[in-house]
Order: C-alpha cells, then sequence, then structure tokens
C-alpha cells in the first residue's frame, strides 16, 4: 500500500425509489443515491470501500473499539493497512475525533485531519467569536500539543477567510512563518475581495499538508464519473455491480500508469476502456453467426479439432511485460502462430496463451514480441 492515504465519501448516482439505502446529499454533484466510504492513494487507487446502509448500522469486528459511527468507518477501512510501517491516513471532520487519532497512534499509523469544535472537550484553540474579538487577520494560527496515551497529538486552528481546525500525531504548524514574499513554499496565494487583488498570507505546515494529500478519493471520484456505465436498471444490486465494474477499470488504469511510468506510454481513459472491452470480446471462444467481425478476421485459420486462438491486442503484445515461456505435453502440441511459421511446438506465452516456437534454430517467440 502506498504511504499516503485518504479515507472520504462518494455518491453512486440512482435515482430508483425500490431501495432504503438510497441517500440525499443536496451538497454532491448527483444528489441522489447510494453513500459509498472509500481508502485511496493521493494517485486514486482504491484499496476498500464500505456501502452505506443506514444510521443504525455500525457493524465492529472482534477487537475493534467503538469509537462511534463515523469514526468506526475509518477504523473498518484501515484495518488492512500494516502497523507500524509508517503510514499516513488523511480524513475531513465527519470522521475526525481524538479518539481515532489515539487508536491509529497505538497501531502505528500517522493520521491528519479537521475537525469540528464541538467534538473536543474542554479545547484550547479560540472559537470563532474569540478571533472576532482579538480581531485576528488572516493568516493567523494558534497550536497546542497534548499527549494522551503515549500519543502526541497537534491541534491548530488557522484563519483564512473562515477559521479551519485540524488535528494530526506527525505534523503542526511549523515551519510556515517567513518575511520573504519570494518564498512561496511557506505561503499560500488568497484573493482579497476589498483590494481585489491576490495576496500571500502565513499557511502553517499542517494545511499544506492535508491540502496536497488528500484529494485521492475525489480524483478516483472524477474518473469514474468522466467514463461511467450508462445502463438503466431498476435493480440497486445492478447499479452498485456496475459501479464496481467502473471501479476496477479506474484502478487497472492507475496501476497501468504506475507500471509504465518509465517507458512515458500515455493511454487515456475512453481508449484503456475500449482496449479492455476489445479483449474480453477476443477471449471469447462461442462461434457467432454471420459475418465475421474485424477480431475475428485477425484469428489466422487453424486445423479442426484445435482451439480456436485469438492474437492479443498490440498494447498487450509488445508491453515486454511478463512474457514468460512455458512447456506442455507432446500430446498437447499445436502450431506455431508466429505468420512465417506452420511447425508444431510444445512452448506457448503464460500471458498470451499463444504457441510459439523457440529452439536454436527458431525464434519465432521473440519475434512475435518484437514490435
Amino acid at each position: 500500500m502506498s504511504q499516503r492515504l485518504s479515507v472520504d465519501e462518494q455518491m453512486c448516482g440512482t435515482k430508483m425509489s425500490k431501495t432504503n439505502i438510497k441517500q440525499y446529499m443536496p451538497k454532491k454533484p448527483h444528489k441522489w443515491g447510494f453513500k459509498i466510504f472509500s481508502i485511496c492513494d493521493t494517485k486514486g487507487f482504491s484499496y476498500s470501500f464500505e456501502l452505506f446502509t443506514g444510521a443504525a448500522d455500525n457493524v465492529r469486528e472482534e477487537g475493534m473499539p467503538d469509537l462511534g459511527a463515523a469514526s468506526n468507518i475509518v477504523v473498518c477501512l484501515s484495518r488492512n493497512i500494516p502497523d507500524f510501517s509508517n503510514h499516513i491516513v488523511y480524513f475531513d471532520n465527519y470522521f475526525t475525533s481524538l479518539g481515532l487519532l489515539v487508536y491509529l497512534g497505538s497501531r502505528g499509523i500517522y493520521s491528519l485531519g479537521t475537525f469540528r469544535a464541538n467534538r473536543v472537550k474542554n479545547c484550547k484553540l479560540s472559537t470563532d467569536e474569540q478571533l472576532v474579538v482579538k480581531k485576528a487577520p488572516r493568516g493567523y494560527s494558534e497550536e497546542f500539543v497534548v499527549t494522551a496515551f503515549g500519543v502526541d497529538i497537534s491541534t491548530v486552528v488557522w484563519k483564512d477567510s473562515k477559521p479551519v481546525r485540524l488535528a494530526s500525531t506527525y505534523a503542526g504548524v511549523q515551519p510556515f512563518k517567513s518575511n520573504n514574499p519570494s518564498d512561496r513554499n511557506t505561503l499560500s496565494r488568497r484573493y482579497n475581495r476589498n483590494r481585489k487583488q491576490y495576496e500571500y498570507v502565513s499557511c502553517p505546515n499542517i494545511v499544506k499538508e492535508y491540502n496536497r494529500h488528500m484529494g485521492g478519493v475525489d480524483l478516483m471520484d472524477s474518473l469514474i464519473g468522466r467514463y461511467k456505465i450508462r445502463m438503466k436498471t431498476g435493480k440497486w444490486p445492478s447499479r452498485i455491480f456496475h459501479h464496481v465494474i467502473d471501479l476496477a477499470i479506474v484502478n487497472a488504469y492507475v496501476l497501468y500508469h504506475r507500471i509504465n511510468r518509465e517507458k512515458h506510454q500515455r493511454v487515456e481513459l475512453p481508449r484503456f476502456r475500449e482496449e479492455i472491452a476489445e479483449t474480453l470480446l477476443l477471449i471469447s471462444e462461442t462461434k457467432k453467426l454471420g459475418r465475421p467481425t474485424t477480431a475475428e478476421k485477425q484469428a489466422e485459420e487453424v486445423p479442426k479439432g484445435s482451439k480456436l486462438l485469438y492474437l492479443p491486442p498490440p498494447n498487450i503484445r509488445y508491453d515486454c511485460l511478463n512474457h514468460w515461456p512455458n512447456f506442455c505435453d507432446k500430446s498437447s502440441k499445436r502450431q506455431c502462430r508466429n505468420k512465417p511459421c506452420k511447425s508444431e511446438t510444445q512452448v506457448y506465452c503464460e500471458k498470451c496463451n499463444i504457441p510459439l516456437c523457440m529452439s536454436v534454430k527458431k525464434s519465432c517467440f521473440k519475434e512475435f514480441h518484437a514490435e
């Protein structure tokens, strides 16, 4: 798992009325739908998710503490995170509680999140009214650090257009103060409505950490929303099933670019989905009636009684990844699929599932995968 993970909610949009788990959230782009809690890394890869089925849904596994309905979601989603491996989890004020920070800290997992003032008892940070009385300027901040059960927790309030409160077990205010306007690493660019111009204000390190690493679930949700399955259905399990398929495709898309990062091979998401559909169609072994499709024309004729094999797409054939030769029995010899060769061979590619010659005299295996 990646070091930095974020927990947030997303909506699986639908307007069907034959289910009780549908939610209405007016601030979301899709106001009606199923609420899903997900844990992702900063690139949008989803490791796990939980479907929200109602306010009474507060199921806990054996040995897990009861920290409240919202915090229990983070506890449940973080059960697969390795302990004491320096992972960091980010979440917003819906989930944050001091009990959650202490629990994650006891497992060696760092955390950072915004919190609501009424969820922290005897909080020493200034309230909104006190900040108004102090006439705190934009960029003003306060910090208090406390140790609870051996876990150091830093609470910070920062005055932006509105006061923002954050709590963390690994980050604090420092370093952020700078008198040099050119030092943009410690400042934030904000628009001043009175002066009608942009200006730079002091920004704590904890705020920059939160803004830099919190958007993993939103990135994943935006990738799903651009090109999703638009099949209308009146059954809510089918709608969730389509959403899970879209989620699996986005995960595969993120992994593909992570693997090919050094090769600088960029494939857009719609083309990536088309290649998945083409590959799934090619592996079908049922023979259709009527005129052959383009994919079927690419398949060469094979002897009667042998299994129908289709050539893999170029993106898989020439990716130079995990194409390993293997051997079958002599009774299972098949004709080589490399065009110049028509000999029978025992060697086949494990990834492409294509028989290819590989001997001292012939190198069809290498020629087939060479672009």
